[in-house]
């Protein structure tokens, strides 16, 4: 059995959530605080968002244009 490191784990979870969840979160403590306000986080929590809405809006283009 693969062992997935827990920090990843919880990274790829933490980058799908709406960004009050994550100011939420924030006050969990320094350890989420900080990696929760870092620039790679935040990059890559605007790339999954921009993406999700991306693919939001082209399934609504396929099923209006039907």
């Amino acid at each position: 059995m693969v062992y997935l490191p827990f920090d990843m784990v919880l990274l790829e979870i933490l980058t799908r959530l709406i960004a009050r969840s994550i100011d939420r979160y924030k006050c969990v403590c320094r350890q989420w605080r900080d990696g929760l306000s870092s620039f790679e986080f935040l990059l890559l929590h605007s790339t999954y968002v921009e993406n999700y809405w991306v693919r939001f809006y082209v399934i609504l283009f396929l099923i209006y244009s039907l």
